[in-house]
C-alpha cells in the first residue's frame, strides 16, 4: 500500500483539487477500487469533487472518538474511488478530534492498517494549509508528499517555512519522499512563467517533471461536481495529470 499526502504551505493553491483530480487519474491507470482519498481539512471539501452532495454527512471529525474505523464513514463514489469525508462538525467535534491526534500520534497511520486496504491499494490524504496536528498525522504515515505550489510570488515566500517545516519532521523520518507540484501554470502569463523557471532553478530535481497547467475546465469540473479527467478528458489539465500520474506511480514504485 502507498500513502501520499498532499500539502502546502498556504491556501488557495488548488491542494484539494489536485487531489482529488490525482485519484482519479490514477484510478483510469489502475483499475477501480484502487484508490482511496481521506479528507483531513476542516473546511470538507473533497467529497464535492466526486459528487457525493450531502454535505451534512458524518465524517472523521464526529465519529474518531467512538472507535469508528474508516470503512464505517466511507463512501464509495460514482468515479470508482473510496472517500472519507472529513464530516461537517462542530466546533466542538473538531477540537475534540484534534485533542484526539495530538494526544495519539499514530492515529491515523493505525486507522488505514485498520481498513484493511489490499497491498497495491494507493491512498490519498487532504490536508489543511499550514503545520497542524493533521500534517504530523500524515508526516507519520506518508511514503511520499506532494507539496503543492502555484507560480507566483506568493507561494515562493513560503518555501523557506515548509523547507524548515520538513527538515524538522525528517529527523524522525529521513525515508519519506518529498515533491513541489507546480499547479495552474500559465505559460502565456510572463511574470508567471518566470517564477515557474524560478522555482525549478532554486528546488531542482525536487520539484516534480511535469507540472500541472492553467485549464477553466478544472473549476467548471468541480462545478459539475466531477473530476476533471470526466468532465473533459483530452483538455490540458487532464493530459498535465495522465502524466503526472506515470511519474507518480514511477515514483511510489521506486
Amino acid at each position: 500500500m502507498s500513502i501520499v499526502g498532499v500539502i502546502s504551505m498556504k491556501g488557495g493553491v488548488g491542494k484539494t483539487s489536485t487531489t482529488a483530480n490525482l485519484a482519479s487519474a490514477l484510478t483510469a491507470r489502475l483499475g477501480p477500487d484502487r484508490v482511496s482519498v481521506i479528507d483531513l481539512d476542516p473546511q470538507n471539501a473533497l467529497h464535492w469533487h466526486f459528487g457525493l452532495k450531502d454535505a451534512a454527512r458524518p465524517g472523521l471529525c464526529q465519529h474518531a472518538g467512538h472507535g469508528n474505523s474508516l470503512r464505517e464513514v466511507a463512501s464509495q463514489t460514482p468515479f470508482d474511488v473510496t472517500c472519507v469525508p472529513y464530516g461537517a462538525g462542530t466546533e466542538a467535534d473538531r477540537k475534540a478530534f484534534e485533542t484526539l491526534l495530538a494526544k495519539t500520534p499514530g492515529w491515523l497511520q493505525e486507522q488505514i492498517a485498520r481498513n484493511g486496504l489490499d497491498d497495491n491499494a494507493v491512498v490519498l490524504i487532504d490536508t489543511p494549509p499550514g503545520p497542524s496536528v493533521y500534517l504530523e498525522q500524515v508526516f507519520a504515515c506518508a511514503d511520499l508528499l506532494l507539496i503543492v505550489l502555484l507560480a507566483d510570488a506568493a507561494s515562493y515566500a513560503t518555501i523557506p517555512a515548509m523547507e524548515t517545516w520538513l527538515a524538522d519532521m525528517h529527523r524522525t523520518r529521513p525515508e519519506v519522499k518529498t515533491a513541489y507540484v507546480l499547479n495552474q501554470v500559465n505559460v502565456l502569463e510572463p511574470l508567471n512563467r518566470d517564477i515557474a523557471a524560478l522555482l525549478q532553478q532554486r528546488l531542482g530535481p525536487r520539484v516534480a517533471p511535469l507540472g500541472i497547467q492553467y485549464d477553466e475546465a478544472v473549476c467548471e469540473a468541480m462545478a459539475f461536481q466531477q473530476p476533471v479527467l470526466v468532465y473533459d478528458p483530452h483538455g490540458q489539465a487532464s493530459h498535465d495529470l495522465s502524466r503526472l500520474t506515470t511519474w507518480l506511480i514511477h515514483t511510489l514504485n521506486q
